[in-house]
């Protein structure tokens, strides 16, 4: 079947027409759901049903997909839908551990972005909150989902779903400014004056799930070649279908293949052959390199495909796509690719933190490119609406009284009611010249109500006998020239009082000036409020047709950025995971054969079936299953039957897919590669580990490569219990880091991994504060388990932090239990590995910390003390190391005595005892890191209040990577560099 054009492709994603050819009688038709939620649904008292994810069979693909949309839909909004569910039983409520609570929100502005129109907002939060670093800089991010509501309703009856377009720099101060997109052009506010309160929830970033949404919505109407392997259980590889294109149905291979091992040509040869590749790429065994090589295949093989046909402007080049989960990981591949040449590179999503990759930045290629062209007719349509919208705000926002004509216009008055305001014959008929020209019809007809208005404020003011009951039953005392004020005045508690009298006066006098003076103010707010309905009903929709101009310019971009491709020549386009999703559109038009994704077990497995193109031949996923798992937001998403933590990665080698395991690794030392092969039994030493000039021994250690300091002391926990840390842990991991760096071992080679962010903060304070280590001014490479895979180090001090509390109770290992960081931990090390914690915490907190790290202990090999074994390098004596304190007494080559030798290796030092504090001043420090660490738990700890802290903390910093990556694309698609204005055209709705 003939794939749709590349303008139909583009069309059907970037304005939702999703095909209807679906499966019949589904319920609820999930496939055509819009892609923010509606208010409905976030009104909803009750939970949705959440659908089971069937891990170790095959399951039919709409069933599959709706499963993982419902999921994701879940995890986007229930936390949203339980905030307002609670704000609605106690609107007082303010700040809490699940939601930010925003009152007096006004909108005080229209912003029209080529993303769309927005308004933009001020609002404060009335509420006094304790300060928590991080807390203002987390929130409100482009792209959250926040839902709003008037003061007046509290979500009994109205609510208005928006994203965050864009925040101000002023989010820290008072009062916040953001930008809000809203979800349905029918809820945008106008009115400045009328107080919302906005709600969004903490720990769920919506943009990050929006675009993976969208995909699984789209790859439902369409098929794809690994269908068979994901949904109908066959285990059979089949060949790439371009393969039959080349001479001898067989892909090219490069001269960089020699280098390869024996395990990893198996590698590329499954992945340059098979349509379904996984690849397996154990800690060490150079996965990355690996994937260079068939990337290197794919070019040369897609070059000469293309270089056999007639070229023609139908056939260019079309790129290799290469994906991972992170921004880093796409970048270093990228760059090795540009660095060896292997083929024309570009980069799509946010800017690169590599220059050499930003200068291949798609947006950079497209501003060179002499192949695009722009949408004249759109770009003049957002001009014309830009001033529609502009006039439009002007009359239901005017400076002056409203003119007569324009209600007559609008229907609000009728023939005979507007004769009767421009036909008077009561004015003087000559003598008032440009003055009386000026005043118009309007303000003849209110003078005698104004002149009523001052006459009683005066006589307020010089009489408190006033009758009060009078005044409110026949007079509306407001300033008709102050639109804000009119407004204000009609949000009071009896102003529906006041519009049902003016209604009725209205409807009976066809002669405004038969309406008594006293009167004229009510009825004028009456005629105000019904012009400022229909002129917001049209502003609200014209919000609509502004929305498509920018889809179209949109589609415009996405189609000159495959021009531009093409005419560039690219031939790699590396993109995230997350952008093959947000980028679906454009990478389907693109209609690419090949894609290949590292990181793939750490990737949501919705993201790549969302992503699986029918144009598509070859799908190669490289990672490994035994290290991180994809993150959740929210905990029961992470259990079964809902995980959304099991890629398809794993997932295909659960229902026994073929897979290829690379072998060979070429980072640890044999004695550190014993414990990693408990976890992976067929793991080989590559010779380069055996080579001491490659893996020389670690200087003041001996041959004391693999430690693990046991000890018993007590953990700590932030305010609120959301972090941990071991204060004498952490000081005696910067203590041996001192003792190494005085040894001769360079500061960069040294990295301190912890289980918990608490605890790294804690390492990072203590080395600050060291009086040695703090003087060389080097940031110190101390971070959190799930923030170092992929990556390794000559030297890793390992730092689990539990153990008993400070009442001797049994400790939990948390998620230190868990094998897959288990695995992350003890492979980044290549010449020595040290572990600092309580082992009998970890084998006998729980079953699955035993069965975890049993087998960890045994593979140590009894090198496991209370006491931690140092090697002077100038006598060769011994001396063990049992408290913090002791390393007061410890010279820079381990000796208790003075020592005037030098380390082998780095510069002189002088030998004597390293310098401590006093005792006085170690404590004082010691409680200033623990009020640091206090309020870093504070800033981390996700929201969701059924989460425990070891969930919280199971995210790392990928998450916070994630989001923040996320947030700089949203910011990107508003195209700022062309606005007029800031963010887009300013259209201001407040007083002057």
């Amino acid at each position: 079947m003939e794939l749709p054009s590349r303008s139909q492709i583009i069309a059907q994603h970037v304005q939702r027409s999703v095909s209807r050819d679906t499966a019949a009688g589904q319920p609820q038709e999930w496939h055509r759901f819009p892609e923010l939620p509606l208010a409905a649904e976030l009104m909803a008292d009750e939970s949705p049903d959440l659908l089971e994810v069937v891990e170790m069979r095959p399951v039919p693909k709409y069933d599959y997909l709706e499963a993982q949309y419902r999921l994701h839909r879940y995890e986007a909004t229930e936390m949203l839908r339980k905030t307002i569910v609670q704000f609605r039983q106690d609107p007082a409520m303010v700040d809490g551990d699940d939601a930010s609570v925003f009152t007096e929100v006004y909108v005080r502005g229209i912003v029209l972005t080529r993303a769309g129109p927005a308004c933009r907002a001020i609002l404060s939060m009335k509420h006094p909150r304790p300060e928590r670093p991080g807390s203002q800089a987390d929130c409100l991010m482009p792209g959250s989902l926040v839902a709003l509501t008037p003061r007046s309703d509290s979500f009994r009856t109205k609510c208005f779903v928006a994203t965050v377009a864009n925040r101000f720099e002023g989010v820290d101060t008072r009062p916040p400014v953001v930008e809000l997109f809203w979800a349905d052009e029918g809820d945008a506010v106008v009115d400045p004056t009328l107080e919302l309160v906005m709600l969004e929830p903490k720990g769920q970033y919506f943009e990050s799930i929006r675009h993976t949404m969208t995909g699984l919505q789209h790859a439902v109407a369409v098929d794809s070649k690994f269908d068979k392997y994901i949904h109908q259980a066959s285990t059979r590889h089949q060949p790439a279908a371009y393969l039959r294109e080349t001479p001898y149905n067989a892909a090219v291979v490069p001269d960089s293949a020699q280098q390869l091992d024996p395990s990893q040509l198996e590698a590329l040869k499954l992945a340059t052959s098979q349509e379904l590749a996984v690849i397996q790429g154990p800690p060490g065994t150079g996965k990355t390199f690996a994937s260079i090589v068939a990337i290197e295949s794919y070019v040369r093989t897609m070059k000469m495909i293309h270089g056999n046909r007639v070229e023609s402007a139908t056939n260019p080049v079309v790129p290799i796509i290469v994906a991972a989960q992170t921004n880093h990981a796409v970048d270093q591949i990228l760059e090795r690719c540009v660095r060896l040449e292997i083929g024309s590179v570009a980069r799509l999503g946010r800017r690169s933190q590599v220059e050499l990759i930003n200068e291949r930045n798609l947006s950079n290629i497209v501003r060179r490119s002499k192949a695009c062209r722009p949408d004249g007719r759109a770009e003049a349509s957002l001009r014309g609406l830009r001033g529609q919208l502009r006039v439009l705000v002007q009359q239901c926002l005017p400076k002056g009284l409203l003119k007569a004509e324009d209600l007559h216009e609008l229907g609000i008055i009728t023939e005979n009611q507007l004769n009767s305001l421009t036909q008077d014959d009561w004015e003087t008929e000559a003598g008032g010249g440009e003055e009386e020209e000026a005043q118009s019809d309007m303000a003849k007809w209110l003078d005698e109500y104004i002149q009523q208005r001052d006459y009683r404020k005066a006589m307020q003011r010089d009489a408190e006998t006033q009758p009060k009951a009078e005044q409110a039953e026949d007079f509306l005392p407001i300033d008709m020239t102050r639109p804000d004020c009119i407004l204000r005045a009609l949000h009071r508690d009896d102003g529906d009082v006041w519009w049902h009298k003016a209604e009725r006066l209205l409807a009976r006098t066809s002669d405004l000036y038969r309406i008594k003076p006293t009167q004229r103010g009510a009825v004028y707010c009456y005629l105000y409020k019904s012009l400022f309905a229909q002129v917001t009903a049209k502003i609200q929709r014209l919000f609509g047709h502004y929305q498509e101009v920018c889809n179209k310019l949109k589609m415009t971009r996405w189609e000159n950025n495959i021009k531009a491709m093409h005419a560039e020549g690219v031939q790699i386009l590396g993109c995230t995971t997350t952008g093959l999703v947000k980028y679906r559109g454009m990478l389907a038009a693109l209609k690419p054969r090949i894609l290949l994704v590292e990181e793939a077990a750490e990737t949501r497995e919705a993201n790549i079936a969302a992503a699986l193109l029918p144009s598509l031949e070859q799908l190669v996923l490289v990672g490994d299953h035994q290290q991180l798992v994809p993150h959740a937001d929210m905990r029961e998403l992470c259990r079964a039957p809902h995980r959304l933590t099991v890629s398809l990665f794993q997932r295909l080698v659960n229902i026994k897919v073929p897979y290829c395991a690379l072998r060979v690794q070429r980072r640890m030392i044999p004695a550190i590669r014993e414990v990693v092969q408990v976890f992976y039994p067929n793991l080989e030493d590559h010779d380069v580990v055996k080579d001491p000039e490659s893996r020389p021994p670690v200087p003041g250690m001996g041959d004391c490569s693999l430690w693990w300091f046991h000890h018993q002391w007590v953990q700590s926990r932030g305010d609120g219990g959301f972090s941990y840390s071991n204060h004498k842990e952490a000081t005696m991991v910067v203590g041996f880091a001192r003792y190494l760096v005085q040894s001769g071992v360079a500061p960069e080679q040294i990295t301190a991994l912890a289980y918990y962010t608490g605890q790294v903060e804690l390492i990072k304070s203590k080395l600050r504060q060291d009086a040695y280590l703090g003087a060389l001014e080097f940031e110190w490479s101390v971070r959190t388990i799930d923030g170092f895979q992929g990556e390794e180090n000559d030297i890793i001090l390992l730092s689990l932090v539990r153990g008993p509390d400070s009442s001797r109770s049994k400790a939990m290992p948390g998620f230190v239990a868990d094998e897959n960081r288990a695995v992350v931990a003890t492979s980044r090390a290549k010449r020595g590995f040290y572990i600092f914690g309580n082992a009998q915490n970890v084998l006998r907190g729980n079953s699955r910390s035993r069965q975890t790290w049993e087998k960890v202990v045994r593979a140590f090999q009894g090198r496991t003390a209370s006491h931690l074994p140092l090697t002077c390098a100038a006598h060769g004596t011994g001396t063990k190391i049992f408290q913090p304190e002791d390393w007061r007494l410890v010279t820079a080559t381990g000796c208790l005595k003075r020592c005037d030798e030098k380390p082998p290796s780095g510069p002189a030092f002088n030998m004597t005892p390293l310098p401590h504090p006093p005792s006085g001043a170690l404590s004082s420090g010691s409680e200033q890191a623990q009020s640091d660490v206090a309020s870093m738990a504070d800033a981390v700890k996700a929201a969701m209040r059924y989460q425990t802290s070891d969930d919280l903390m199971e995210g790392g910093m990928r998450k916070l990577f994630a989001k923040y990556d996320a947030a700089a694309e949203v910011l990107d698609d508003l195209d700022v560099s062309s606005s007029e204005s800031g963010s887009g055209l300013l259209i201001s709705l407040g007083p002057e």
